[in-house]
């Protein structure tokens, strides 16, 4: 028993001692309710060491575009942060290198442009006064034509209620698509009409539908009030896309542009 105190005593001091000889150690900070130190900023800014001047304009216009990117974006951060006359130089010396390599690459792609004319939108979309005004006559004929050669086969239906108030200005401005074309245009009142307004799910007034004759195929044309001319051009797109002519993908295609720049099928 004696020998049992003896060693519980032996054990006590030791552990008691261990503790004395690591009280100096002892770690302090958040987890014992003490805020840990925060750096200064000047303590931070002198930690950091400001960039080396940027390299050679020649070596930086053969980095790759990523590098490049990357070292703009560093030298940028250090002229906001040191706001210094030589921090402010470096990043505008970079930047001066990135609009060359900018500048380099637009001119030969206008070389590419004049050498591989199919990739050159300008062959079909010109952007002067002159091929506009000729561009807009090419298609008045286009669509002129194409709609006279299926003048009897299809009709336009407008929708309308009595208390639509935008179905009056919408009216007369079929009419005056029916002069031009010479399609045949009807009005239906689905108030009246409940079943046509079922077959061709009509869920807003004004609302104009082209339908082919001796056939259960139709297609939207307008909802709300549209122009004539947005009228006449959707009439001419939906007649080609009834006849198989065109996928939905080519349905602003006019068929002066079918395998040229603005087609999306190759």
């Amino acid at each position: 028993m004696n020998k049992l105190i003896l060693s519980l005593c032996l054990c006590i001091a030791t552990a008691c001692a261990f503790a004395a000889q690591n009280t100096d150690k002892q770690t302090f900070g958040y987890h014992w309710y003490e805020e840990p130190v925060k750096p200064s900023k000047e303590s931070e800014k002198q930690e950091r060491q400001p960039l080396p001047p940027p390299p050679p304009a020649e070596e930086m216009l053969d980095m790759h575009p990523d590098d490049l990117k990357a070292m703009l974006e560093t030298y940028l951060k250090e002229a906001v942060w040191l706001r210094t006359p030589e921090s402010v130089l470096a990043y505008y010396q970079i930047q001066d290198v990135v609009r060359r390599k900018a500048a380099g690459f637009t001119a030969v792609s206008q070389m590419v442009m004049l050498q591989n004319p199919k990739l050159n939108g300008a062959s079909q979309y010109p952007t002067n006064n002159p091929g506009r005004k000729a561009e807009l006559q090419q298609r008045a004929a286009d669509q002129s034509d194409y709609l006279g050669q299926y003048r009897g086969k299809y009709a336009l239906a407008m929708f309308s209620t009595p208390q639509c108030p935008y179905c009056s200005p919408q009216r007369n401005i079929l009419k005056l698509v029916a002069d031009k074309t010479g399609l045949e245009v009807t009005e239906v009142d689905i108030t009246r009409n409940p079943d046509a307004q079922a077959r061709f799910d009509v869920q807003v007034t004004p609302a104009i539908i082209l339908i082919e004759r001796n056939s259960e195929r139709w297609m939207p044309i307008s909802v709300g009030v549209e122009s004539a001319s947005k009228i006449q051009t959707n009439t001419y797109r939906a007649i080609r896309y009834l006849r198989g002519e065109i996928s939905p993908e080519q349905f602003l295609t006019p068929r002066h542009r079918e395998g040229g720049f603005f087609d999306p099928r190759i």
